[in-house]
């Protein structure tokens, strides 16, 4: 006898009951009404309007103690009432749309089990829904303040003291507003939670690179489709290659049709050796979850989250085409100009010379950031070429070269001050015998919190709100 498992799996290829479907269909339904009604840009033009008119007008009624600016208050703070109510009502939907999307299970399985980033994406989203509230229950005190002096004179003490509430009511709706409009919303196509997630976990050496970089920067729902379409497609796969190398010829190919460098035919072709035709028409077809079109959108987020590498990689083809006969070892980094909440990204493209076929080593430097020292043993370079990368024209080869014959490192950095300081990282290449060969220093700035220009706005209303304070004080 069949003993039941602890994850109750069962036989049936989906699991998950049909209500519950139908449950999230009609709650994202409702979230993408309200999203759409509260992030277009005169909705936000209004919000950021009417968050600087309330301080404004406060700040003067504080000065002048003019009662028609404190009647003129009340009608602000009515319209921005109504104008908080929709993102509220889509943070909250946008909230439980989420948790239920991820709570789905399969064979037994739910997400939340089986993939990093799920406690992120809701944690972040709870702030989102918190922000909201905050925003929106600081207008409605604001007006009800504002409504209670009016049948008040501003000269007792009753009134002054409710005009500096009135006061502080404002700074938090203008930095809630600050805060939230640049906050990231679930999207409305095939994957809403992908903007929502941020790499937390990744393999220090990208292999294949776009592969690693796309499947680093999928949210957890789509990364279990995506592992079930990697299981598919290695069906498909031409000239026993493994399915991760044919993917990522696929994405070169994308990569290169989205920067004008290839056309559609050319891209047909190319994926037409690496994979049969049954495979490259349902990457063609619409009603594939994956296709072309999802695949080029996945691209544009990573190089949106992570344009360094690509830097990294404009760089270094560049020199090649110039130093083609050059048998020299080759060592390029990047790290991002700023490092937001004292975290960034250092990506490092290493190769040694045609004539070495040992291991080599790269060592890394960070001033006054952790990890201090960082060694990294790298093995061989497998000097395979595989299909499709060596045909076609000179920017295309030229371009699998380049990544086919070096490591690329995507490496996580951190430091512990915050401020807006310089900061220094050493990257060192060594050769098999443990002689320095290359060595390139990168800068990066401390930018804390939401950077340099919001630190400055959100001090500059502190000091407002303190001179209001002391002058309804005197």
């Amino acid at each position: 006898m069949d003993l039941p498992t602890p994850y109750a799996q069962q036989d049936d290829e989906e699991s998950t009951p049909s209500a519950m479907k139908s449950r999230i269909e009609s709650r994202d339904k409702w979230r993408g009404r309200w999203t759409k009604l509260a992030v277009n840009t005169p909705s936000r033009l209004l919000r950021y309007s009417l968050s600087i008119t309330l301080l404004v007008i406060i700040v003067f009624s504080s000065t002048t103690l003019d009662q028609t600016l404190l009647d003129a208050s009340r009608i602000v703070w009515a319209l921005s009432v109504i104008s908080f109510i929709p993102p509220s009502i889509a943070a909250t939907y946008a909230r439980m749309t989420a948790k239920d999307r991820l709570e789905l299970r399969k064979k037994g399985f739910s997400l939340r089990e089986s993939y990093v980033g799920v406690e992120r994406i809701l944690n972040q989203l709870d702030e989102n829904k918190l922000t909201e509230r905050t925003r929106l229950s600081a207008a409605i005190i604001g007006l009800i303040l504002s409504s209670t002096m009016a049948s008040n004179t501003l000269q007792t003490d009753l009134s002054l003291t409710l005009l500096g509430v009135t006061a502080l009511m404002a700074v938090v709706v203008l930095l809630a507003t600050i805060s939230v409009e640049r906050q990231k919303t679930m999207e409305m196509g095939k994957t809403p939670l992908l903007r929502l997630h941020n790499p937390s976990l990744f393999d220090t050496i990208a292999d294949p690179l776009l592969v690693d970089l796309v499947y680093a920067h999928l949210d957890p729902e789509t990364s279990s489709k995506w592992n079930d379409w990697m299981e598919t497609i290695s069906l498909n796969v031409r000239r026993n290659q493994k399915s991760e190398h044919a993917v990522e010829t696929v994405l070169r190919s994308i990569y290169f049709t989205m920067t004008d460098k290839m056309d559609l035919g050319e891209r047909r072709r190319i994926c037409t050796q690496v994979l049969n035709m049954p495979a490259v028409e349902r990457l063609e077809s619409q009603d594939e979850f994956f296709n072309f079109e999802e695949l080029e959108s996945f691209l544009l987020h990573v190089v949106e989250r992570k344009p360094g590498i690509f830097r990294l990689l404009s760089r270094t083809i560049q020199r090649a085409g110039r130093l083609r006969s050059s048998e020299d070892w080759t060592l390029d980094a990047d790290l991002p100009p700023r490092a937001t909440h004292g975290e960034s990204d250092l990506f490092v493209l290493a190769s040694p010379g045609k004539s070495s076929a040992a291991p080599f080593e790269i060592d890394i430097i960070t001033v006054e950031g952790e990890p201090e020292t960082q060694v990294i043993r790298l093995p061989p370079i497998d000097r395979v070429e595989r299909p499709g990368r060596a045909e076609g024209s000179e920017d295309w080869q030229m371009f699998n070269s380049v990544i086919d014959r070096s490591h690329v490192l995507w490496i996580g950095m951190a430091w512990n001050k915050s401020g807006h300081e310089g900061r220094s990282v050493q990257v060192n290449l060594l050769s098999e015998n443990l002689t320095t060969v290359k060595s390139q220093v990168l800068w990066t700035i401390m930018e804390d919190g939401d950077g340099l220009l919001v630190s400055t706005v959100r001090k500059s209303l502190k000091e407002v709100y303190s001179m209001i304070t002391r002058s309804i004080i005197r």
